[in-house]
C-alpha cells in the first residue's frame, strides 16, 4: 500500500465537501417535489443555473481557452447528458415514489457498480471476495428498500422509485469514469471537464424537459411552489459546484478509494431526516448499516488493484 502522503489530505478535504453536500441536496430535492415542482423541471433549474454557474468560474480561473473542447465534443456531450440528465432526471423522478433516504443508501452502491463497469471495459471478472461483499451490500438494500416486508417486493410504490435512483446512480458511475479518463489521459483540469460536460449536458436537459411538457409529463411549477422552494433551489444550484471537488478527490486518490467516500452520504441524510421527523426504522438502519459495512470491507480486501479482479 502506498504511503499517504501530504496532499491527499487535501483530496480527502474535497470528497468530505462533496459527499455533504450530496447528503443535504437529497432531503433538499426531496422537499422540492414534495412542494409542487416535478422532476423534471427540478433538474432544469438546478442546472441551467449551475452550468451558468460552472461556466463562469471556469472563465475567471482558467480564461476563455479553457472553452475549447479539441474535438471532444461528442464524448463531453454524450458522457455529460449520461451523467447530468441521467442522475438528475431519475433522481428527481424517482424520488417523488421514495425517501431521501432511500435515494442515499442506493448511492453507496456506486463503488460495487464502479468495480462492475471497470471489470466489462476491461475484460476482469471481480474477485470473488467483491462478490461476496456485493451480495451483503445488496441484501442490505433490499431491507432498507422493503423495510423487512418482502411479500410487497414489486408491489410497492417505494420500489419503482428506487429502481429510478438505482439506473440515476449508474449513470454518475459511467460519467465518473469517464471524466476520470479525461483528466488522468488528457490532462484537462478537474474544473474543465466539470463545466464543459454540465455545459454540454444541460442542452439535452433542456430539450428534454421541453418534449416532456409537450407530452404533458411535465408541469411548469407555479409561484407558491417555488417559493415553498427558494432554500432548496439554492442548495441545489450550490452543490452542482461540489462536483468539481468530487472529480478533484477522485482524481488525486484514485477510484477505489475515492468512492468509498459516498457511504458518508446515507449517515448526513439520516441525520437531516431525523431532524425533519422521519421515522426511520430499525430495520432500514440494520440495512444501511450492513451496506457501509459490506463496501469498507470490499475497499479494505481490495486497495491492490492487482486483487481485485481476474482475466476473463
Amino acid at each position: 500500500m502506498k504511503h499517504w502522503r501530504a496532499e491527499n489530505y487535501r483530496y480527502t478535504l474535497y470528497l468530505l465537501i462533496t459527499v455533504f453536500g450530496w447528503g443535504i441536496m437529497y432531503p433538499a430535492s426531496k422537499h422540492a417535489v414534495s412542494s409542487g415542482i416535478d422532476g423534471y423541471y427540478l433538474t432544469l433549474i438546478r442546472y441551467v443555473l449551475g452550468a451558468i454557474l460552472g461556466s463562469l468560474v471556469l472563465l475567471a480561473v482558467e480564461g476563455k481557452k479553457s472553452y475549447r473542447t479539441e474535438g471532444k465534443t461528442g464524448q463531453l456531450w454524450f458522457f455529460g447528458t449520461v451523467g447530468f440528465a441521467g442522475l438528475n432526471f431519475l433522481t428527481f423522478i424517482g424520488i417523488g415514489f421514495s425517501s431521501a433516504e432511500h435515494a442515499t443508501i442506493i448511492l453507496a452502491l456506486m463503488p460495487m457498480l464502479s468495480i462492475m463497469l471497470s471489470s466489462l471495459i476491461n475484460r476482469q471478472l471481480p474477485h470473488i471476495k467483491t462478490i461476496i461483499c456485493a451480495a451483503l451490500a445488496f441484501i442490505g438494500i433490499v431491507l432498507v428498500i422493503t423495510n423487512g416486508n418482502f411479500s410487497h417486493l414489486v408491489a410497492s410504490a417505494s420500489f419503482g422509485g428506487d429502481l429510478l435512483l438505482l439506473a440515476a446512480t449508474t449513470c454518475w458511475v459511467i460519467y465518473t469514469y469517464f471524466a476520470n479518463t479525461l483528466i488522468r489521459k488528457h490532462h484537462w483540469s478537474v474544473l474543465r471537464v466539470t463545466a464543459l460536460s454540465s455545459s454540454l449536458g444541460m442542452i439535452s436537459i433542456i430539450t428534454i424537459t421541453i418534449f416532456a411538457s409537450c407530452l404533458d409529463l411535465a408541469h411548469s411549477p407555479s409561484i407558491p411552489a417555488l417559493s415553498a422552494s427558494w432554500l432548496d433551489i439554492l442548495i441545489l444550484v450550490v452543490t452542482t459546484l461540489v462536483i468539481i471537488s468530487w472529480n478533484a478527490g477522485i482524481n488525486g486518490l484514485g477510484a477505489i478509494n475515492g468512492i468509498l467516500f459516498v457511504n458518508l452520504v446515507p449517515v448526513i441524510s439520516y441525520v437531516i431526516g431525523i431532524y425533519q421527523g422521519h421515522t426511520i426504522s430499525t430495520i432500514e438502519i440494520t440495512g444501511a448499516l450492513l451496506v457501509i459495512i459490506a463496501l469498507i470491507l470490499n475497499n479494505l480486501l481490495m486497495r491492490s488493484p492487482e486483487k481485485s479482479c481476474k482475466p476473463i
